[in-house]
């Protein structure tokens, strides 16, 4: 049975960095994938906002995603609204995609905008009676991760998705298509240490490849 996927970020270029490859998997088993980015993407870091959406446009033609919405926040800044307005503005879309799946930035991230979202969307999805349930799964940000303090650090990621090699590439065509977010090696947003982290993390379960999560949420 097909399932429900829903990705919510914080920045365009996070669903791909956090979860490129799963999303490819998802699209090649018939899963109705949508992506749901919360900020503009550029507003704090001055680029140009029509740049970045044309270079999100084009990573969800490469990663074959048709549904998708961008909102308007803005970049690094999440922490100036109230909370309870990006939760409503996710729960719009809970409702509308009613998904089995979601997957989001995990709340080890220095990126202050990456935590919001991890709470906005624990908020929005909270298991509330008669409601549907579903599995929620968390991904650290390249970049983001390597830069936090090891005390607020989770041990190990508890949670594999396995892809292969057509999901690796399509996963680093997707980040080409944002050229003005890569770097050279060996920085963490290089195409080398995207591929390096496949490896490593499929080699953390056993398999050639594979994307690493944190369980927020499993309920059977």
């Amino acid at each position: 049975m097909n399932k429900n996927i829903l990705i919510v970020v914080a920045h365009a270029d996070d669903e791909v960095l956090g979860c490129g490859a799963t999303i490819s998997k998802h699209i090649r088993n018939k899963d109705n994938v949508s992506i749901l980015v919360l900020t503009d993407s550029s507003s704090a870091q001055g680029k140009d906002i029509n740049i970045r959406h044309n270079e999100f446009l084009k990573a969800m033609n490469i990663l074959g995603v048709e549904d998708f919405k961008k909102l308007d926040y803005k970049d690094n800044r999440l922490d100036s609204y109230d909370l309870v307005d990006i939760v409503k503005d996710i729960e719009i879309i809970k409702e509308k995609i009613n998904p089995d799946i979601v997957y989001t930035h995990s709340y080890n991230d220095l990126n202050l905008d990456h935590q919001i979202t991890n709470k906005a969307v624990l908020t929005a999805f909270r298991p509330l009676p008669n409601y549907k349930k579903c599995n929620i799964f968390a991904f650290d940000i390249p970049s983001s991760i390597e830069y936090q303090s090891v005390y607020h650090l989770r041990t190990n990621p508890n949670y594999y998705n396995t892809i292969d090699e057509i999901d690796l590439k399509i996963k680093i065509q997707a980040m080409m298509a944002y050229e003005t977010e890569l770097h050279p090696f060996p920085h963490p947003r290089s195409i080398e240490n995207l591929e390096i982290s496949a490896k490593k993390e499929g080699t953390m379960c056993g398999e050639a490849l594979a994307e690493s999560f944190y369980i927020e949420r499993l309920i059977n």
